[in-house]
């Protein structure tokens, strides 16, 4: 029914839908992850040769062993909660079970993605046009309908903020590569299309995922650097620095407007508070909430349920009569450590242990494609990790379906190009 061209164009086509539809539209991506759910499901049962033409190989199979883990004890949570904290409802428990069910419906994904190598400037280019997108929503929202935090195409400030900040730090890795490979109009798209996404952050007003930007600086000077500091010279390439100049510039433009007076005031406050008393002062709420989440892990080490972050029974200035005020604890490994307990903290760790460990590898690779999956890759998790430390990133449907998707993506294009330089990893 299909030939391998069409394959490739029908994977292509909803890869680069879902990278233009996870910032912009309802759904955030899902219903391109479900067509290509739906695409390997078809190939696995009907055309189940083509799928593992080659055989999962020993990095595949213990990454997918320990994404399984980590989704089974997220079930687990499901189905077990101790005692006065069971749901009330069936619909509580449905909706528990929605999340994390992200993690297992798209391994059939992962399994396309792992046996075609899709041309990188799908991606790129999906990532760019979304980018654009979603920062002029966020332009209209705050300067024509008067928002102070613009939300974008997302549900809500700071998931888009994160997401935002994501693809600007891997659209900067790409921009790098295309203008590596000669593509220099591409490469100019790409600086412009993270321009866009530096934009859009800052109408959100979202300071804690800037801090992402660090981690890029590192990643990206291993990357470009190699195995060798001959290569120091690429350190100062053209469209690295039009994008340092033109992010000034950015910076620049909005710093006279009132929006940056919100993010000065809300940044010096911060700044001042920690300086005087700690992080109690510079975030009171986060500092009762963390509080809040190491007595529930003393009271219940072994988790109280998944998605059941808000029916932790605490003395704190949080409770009132229908329960706690928080629905997670801004915080992703004590969120998963509450509610999943310290067998799913440590099942999440191992997964993006290893998931670091490969793409690191990678990055050290003299295959230039595998380098910039492995950029990539590490990018996305370290980038996630420090978002993660003010916000439970995994409970928003837009930042999770979004880690999940190109998490699958990059492991599995980094295991298509293993097959074709065994010397990939040596």
């Amino acid at each position: 029914m299909f030939n391998q061209l069409d394959i490739h164009h029908w994977i292509s086509l909803w890869v680069f839908v879902f990278a233009v539809t996870v910032v912009t539209a309802p759904g955030h991506g899902g219903q391109a992850a479900i067509v290509l759910l739906f695409t390997a499901l078809y190939f696995l049962f009907a055309k189940k040769g083509q799928l593992f033409a080659f055989a999962l190989s020993a990095q595949e199979k213990i990454f997918l062993t320990l994404v399984l883990i980590f989704f089974g004890w997220q079930l687990f949570g499901v189905l077990y909660q101790p005692e006065g904290y069971e749901y009330e409802t069936i619909r509580e428990r449905f909706k528990a079970f929605d999340y994390p069910l992200r993690w297992l419906l798209l391994i059939p994904v992962f399994l396309l993605f792992r046996r075609y190598l899709i041309d990188w400037r799908v991606a790129a280019i999906g990532m760019s046009v979304g980018a654009i997108i979603a920062a002029g929503i966020a332009h209209y929202q705050v300067y024509y309908l008067g928002v102070a935090r613009a939300w974008g195409g997302s549900s809500h400030q700071i998931p888009f903020a994160e997401l935002m900040v994501a693809i600007d730090l891997l659209l900067w890795m790409l921009m790098i590569y295309a203008w590596d490979k000669g593509h220099k109009f591409l490469s100019g798209f790409l600086l412009l299309s993270s321009l866009a996404a530096f934009y859009g952050s800052l109408m959100s007003v979202t300071r804690g995922a800037w801090l992402a930007y660090v981690a890029m600086m590192l990643i990206w000077i291993i990357y470009t650097l190699g195995k060798t500091f001959k290569n120091i010279k690429h350190l100062f390439t053209t469209p690295i620095l039009l994008r340092l100049l033109f992010a000034g510039v950015v910076f620049f433009a909005v710093s006279q407007t009132d929006q940056y007076k919100r993010i000065e005031a809300r940044t010096t406050s911060s700044i001042n508070n920690f300086a005087q008393g700690g992080i109690e002062s510079a975030d009171k709420a986060r500092a009762i909430l963390f509080e809040d989440s190491f007595t529930s892990i003393k009271a219940y080490p072994f988790g109280i349920g998944t998605d059941n972050f808000d029916a932790i029974k605490v003395d704190s200035p949080f409770m009132s009569e229908k329960g706690y005020r928080f629905s997670q604890a801004h915080n992703e490994l004590l969120n998963t450590w509450v509610e999943n307990g310290v067998q799913g903290l440590l099942s999440l760790a191992a997964m993006l242990f290893f998931a670091c460990y490969v793409f690191w590898k990678g990055l050290k690779s003299e295959n230039q494609l595998a380098r910039l999956y492995g950029s990539c890759g590490l990018m996305l998790i370290v980038s996630y990790a420090i978002f993660g430390q003010t916000h439970a990133v995994f409970s928003h449907q837009d930042t999770l379906i979004f880690f999940v998707f190109y998490l699958y993506f990059f492991f599995g294009q980094m295991q298509v190009l293993l097959r074709k330089d065994e010397k990939l990893f040596t």
